[in-house]
């Protein structure tokens, strides 16, 4: 695999609309081929007996059964009519981002 160029790293960077400086696309293709090469490493890992997926959580968990009960019910109308306005099943609410 070939190691990546300034060039790439600009055109990450402006996908991902992140200002870079001159010095940051000189560093950035070293740091991030090392990272690649890692990454390589570690899938040509010998796993043995390890399970591909890992768990700490116990497997017979029981989770909480999702049912609105009648005391939910009363609180989420009480909710929804002290809002000032709705549309349909949203509350509405001033813009908080783009201005006006």
């Amino acid at each position: 695999m070939g190691m990546i160029t300034p060039e790439d790293v600009k055109r990450l960077f402006e996908l991902a609309k992140i200002e870079v400086t001159e010095e940051e696309l000189a560093r950035f293709p070293k740091e991030i081929d090392a990272i690649l090469e890692y990454i390589r490493k570690l899938q040509s890992a010998p796993l043995g007996e390890v399970s591909p997926t890992i768990s700490f959580a116990p497997e017979d968990r029981a989770l909480r059964v999702d049912a609105n009960s009648v005391e939910n019910a009363k609180r989420t109308d009480a909710l929804r009519d002290a809002f000032p306005e709705s549309f349909e099943h949203y509350l509405k609410v001033k813009k908080v981002f783009g201005g006006e």
